[in-house]
Order: structure tokens, then sequence, then C-alpha cells
């Protein structure tokens, strides 16, 4: 059974509770009826024990994930973010932003909410030349959100986006979940059903250069880990190679000496890197967290990927999957996806930051049935199968209804017509290894061949205006050599086609995957408010090295005026 919620009754529209190892409903989290205060996120290291290992990680309020943040459309949603970090020594940084620096400085985005920008210094701005926010350690900032009125239900997520310390810090525990509550909550057969959330986390891990007994992921400066040697190098730019260490670890693209996957908290995978196979981490299952349902009881899950870097096809065995939502925004009716999985997709794809909603309705013959990744290799690691999570059918039988309709995200409607397109963009994600314009990391990250430069503003649109997208990552000899997950601030886009395939209409995310030797096309509506953003790859060592692109959303164009 769901554990008790920790925190409650904190403000009007912002509530916080745990999400346990019992995967706590998050209906246990009630709405707070005071109103005007902040709540406080806490960033820190902590200590905890994974698997037997003790481990340093970071962590908001010192739980992993984050507390659960819960508001609803018309609120204000403030946000107090407090940096208790130890100071980082970045002294050895050479100025560049896409070579990983400043992990004691982070900042806060909330991913996938149409809310007004704030990645950049002051809040919401729309100075091009404005800098990125950067909380240092002692420091705070106070967020306030403003929740549109027709701002769609649904799972989102909060993590760090300082660029150049994201990665690492997400990928030692910095991540929480936000639910919008609002009307597809009350369709009578959601209501009645039990709600849990499943917040998935990847944590990467290697020995401490102090204390043997510890794992953490503490970088010196512009240490590099090399995944085909399994050593570290640091960049001697009067040589102009990468000088070998003694370090025992450093900072990654993508490969860790250990790395843990949790659920709500929980280990229920591992991975150990092997020098003699270095792109396939030698794997473990561990002992997935249970969830209870009764034969023919409906159950609504919802799930995060919150990975740094891992696409996850998700299927639950023996069972259709009622999906009701992507990404926070739900469609206008079920749609049931049978218990496939021979292709390797499973029944919804996850690619990091991605969320689905959906119900299962237990089966009527009792037994275990696991919720899994399943294997993929469109990385550059390999991802083998995992159990995230089994679902034990066990009791006296009901029969709980499923929804036949839903209510319809209003923002995002009426769909955006052919004939609406004001401008068509490609967007290509690219690189190169060994790295010439990143020799520091060794590896090169182009989005439109361009590294991120933060007062760089290569897109410039328009409140109002509605534009098609077209999302590319072609082969190797582009520097296509894996997918990409494409991440947009601030707004949700349509996804119309991949490779040429239309998608069901109204089908609304704020994250896509984009395969390698592929083309996926969106379609968009900027709404919302004007300022300086950003759009990039989800895979986050990638962004935090180069593969992240500021746009400018400017005001609505006045009538009469050109």
């Amino acid at each position: 059974m769901p554990g008790p919620v920790s925190r409650r009754d904190l403000l009007k529209g912002v509530t916080a509770a745990a999400v346990s190892t019992a995967a706590v409903a998050p209906s246990q989290a009630k709405q707070a009826k005071a109103g005007g205060e902040f709540f406080e996120l806490r960033c820190g290291f902590k200590e905890a024990i994974l698997d037997g290992n003790r481990v340093r990680l970071r962590a908001y309020n010192g739980q992993v994930p984050g507390p659960l943040i819960t508001t609803r459309p018309g609120d204000t949603m403030r946000i107090r973010l407090r940096n208790e970090l130890p100071r980082y020594d970045s002294r050895a940084w050479n100025g560049d932003h896409n070579v990983p620096h400043k992990l004691d400085s982070t900042n806060l985005h909330v991913h996938g909410m149409d809310v007004i920008p704030h990645l950049f210094e002051p809040l919401g701005t729309s100075d091009p030349l404005a800098p990125m926010i950067g909380i240092e350690p002692g420091e705070q900032l106070e967020y306030v959100f403003e929740i549109p009125d027709d701002h769609p239900p649904g799972l989102y997520w909060y993590h760090p986006h300082h660029h150049g310390s994201t990665a690492v810090q997400v990928v030692t525990g910095m991540a929480g979940p936000i639910i919008v509550r609002g009307k597809i909550d009350e369709v009578p057969e959601i209501k009645a059903a039990r709600d849990i959330p499943l917040v998935i986390q990847d944590i990467g891990l290697f020995p401490s250069e102090t204390d043997p007994k510890l794992w953490t992921y503490e970088p010196r400066q512009n240490a590099i880990w090399q995944t085909f040697g399994g050593n570290v190098t640091i960049y001697d730019p009067k040589t102009g190679q990468a000088e070998p260490t003694k370090l025992k670890g450093g900072f990654t693209t993508g490969d860790y000496a250990l790395r843990y996957y949790l659920m709500n908290g929980e280990p229920f995978f591992k991975e150990v890197h092997d020098n003699a196979n270095p792109t396939a981490p030698t794997p473990t299952q561990l002992k997935p967290q249970r969830i209870k349902m009764r034969p023919g009881e409906v159950v609504r899950f919802r799930v995060l990927n919150g990975c740094s870097d891992n696409l996850m096809p998700i299927l639950v065995e023996g069972h259709d999957l009622h999906l009701i939502a992507l990404d926070g925004i739900n469609f206008d009716a079920v749609r049931t996806i049978a218990p496939y999985g021979a292709d390797g997709t499973g029944q919804v794809m996850l690619s990091p930051a991605n969320r689905a909603e959906f119900l299962i309705k237990g089966s009527a013959k009792p037994g275990i049935y696991r919720i899994l990744q399943l294997a993929q290799s469109q990385q550059f690691l390999a991802s083998p199968q995992k159990v995230i999570a089994e679902i034990e059918v066990v009791g006296t039988p009901t029969n709980m209804a499923l929804p036949t309709k839903l209510p319809p995200a209003a923002r995002y409607y009426p769909l955006i017509k052919p004939s609406e397109i004001k401008a068509i963009r490609t967007i290509e994600f690219g690189g190169a290894f060994p790295g010439v314009a990143n020799p520091v990391v060794g590896i090169d990250f182009f989005i439109n061949n361009m590294q991120y430069g933060e007062q760089a503003v290569p897109t410039v649109v328009r409140l109002g205006d509605t534009e098609e997208w077209h999302l590319v990552v072609e082969g190797a000899h582009h520097g296509g050599t894996e997918g990409h997950p494409f991440h947009i601030h601030e707004i949700s886009f349509e996804l119309i086609s991949i490779n040429g395939v239309a998608q069901p209409p109204g089908t609304f995310m704020d994250t896509v995957w984009v395969a390698k030797d592929s083309v996926v096309v969106v379609r968009m509506r900027f709404i919302g408010w004007p300022g300086k953003t950003v759009f990039h790859c989800h895979i986050l060592p990638h962004e935090d090295t180069g593969m992240m692109q500021n746009f400018l959303i400017l005001p609505a164009e006045k009538p009469g005026h050109h």
C-alpha cells in the first residue's frame, strides 16, 4: 500500500510529498489552502546505500527523487531554490561553456510546463545577450510561475539546467516530479483508480578519489572518462593531446564505471563498465518493487523517464496499456495498445524526459506480470532489457470501468492546419569524433553544425506564429552515430510524422526521439510568453557539451505593422 506523505499543506497551488519506495500515490498530497508562501527546494549532497554500496548523491531536500510538487491551472507556483552544494574548483576551466564546469552552480527548469521562460537572467528576459542563471553555493533564487488557466493537467518534472553542470547534477539524483491537477482527474473512471507515479532515474558513479569505500561523481575540472580505455585523461593544450592520469573518475558523455537505475528511489538494475566490451556494460537485474492489483482493478500509472540518456521501450506483460497522455497532455480518447513487443518498440516509447500516463486493468488471471524496458540498441551504449517493477494480480476480483472519452486539452486546440504554417525549419543533430571544436571533451556535439553559444540566438519566432520543424539525424557520414531526443522549452508540439509515416492527430509532446537516419516532423504554435529560451538534445551529457541552441520568442506583431 502507498506509504505516508512526508510534507503537505504548504501553500496554495503547490504541495510537496515524498515519492517513497512503495510508489506513493500522489492523491495523498493534499492541495494546501494557505497562500503566498514559497516552497523551498534545497540542493545538496546526500549519502545513501545502493545495493550494498555506499554512495554520495546530489538531492533536493535530502531525497531522491525530489519531493512531488502539485499545482493546478490558474494557480501561482512559487519555488525558492537554495543551493547548499559545497564549492567546486573550476580554476582550470578555459571559459568554454561546452566544457563541463562549475559543478556547484545550479538553477531550475520546470520541464514541459507552459510558463514564463526561466533559464536566463532576469526571469522572462527577451535580451538575446542575457546570461544563463547560475545560483552559486550559499545563494538562493525565488521563482514565481503563473500557471495558465488552460494549462494541461498531467505529469511534468523539475531538474537543474545550468549549462556545464546539468548532466552531473541530474545523473546523481537532482530531479523530481510535478503533477498539475485538472479536468482529466475528475473523469469518473480515472478518479476511481489508484494513482501511482513511477519516477525512473539513472545514477552514474565512479570510485571516490579520497575514500576507497565510497562511490560518487565528482570529476576534477577537465578530467574526461575514456570509455574505450577505461581510464581518465586531461587535455593538454600545449601538446594538443589527452594526457593520461591516475584519476579514477572523470566527466563522461554517457558511460560510467557503475550505473544504477532507480524506480522511486530504489535500484532495480545495475550496469558495470566492461573494458573488454566497452559499449556493452555488464548488466545485473536487481529485485524490483512489486505493486498489488486485484483482478479487474484499474490503476493509473504515471511514468517519468528521468534518465540522463536511456531510451526506454515500455511493455506491461499480459495487459493492454490504455494510454491517456504523453508529456502531460491528454488525448481526447483512450488509446489502447496490446502487449506486443517482438519488434522492440514496446507499447510506448519513452526517450529521456518523456512521460506517459496510462491505465492498466488487472488481468482476470492472477499472477506476476512485469513492467519492462525492452532491450534497445539505438544509442552508443547497448541497453539490455530491464524489469522496472512487477504487478501482482491477486485478491477478490472486481470489474472497474475504463473511460470512453477524455476532456480535450483546450490550450492546444484547434489543431494546426498545413495552410497556417508560416515557416518550415530544419533542425539537424550531428557531431564528430574525435572532437575538433571541443578538444577538452574529445567529442563534438552540434545542432545545425553549431555548438552552443550563450549569447547566440540563431532562431527567432513570434508569439502567435505557427511553424513546422523537421528534426533530422542523418547517418554516420553526417555525424549521426546514434539517436537524439529533441526537447523544446516553454511550449509543446504536435507530432505529425516519423519518416513519412503519419502519427495519430492530437499527439502532443515536448520531447521526441529522433532515431539515426530519420526525419521527425512536428508543428507548434508559439503561445504564452515572449522571451529567450532553448531547445536541445535531452541526452544531458550531449546538451552540456554543445547540443543546444537558444531561440527568441518575440511579442506578437501588432496589426498594421510589418
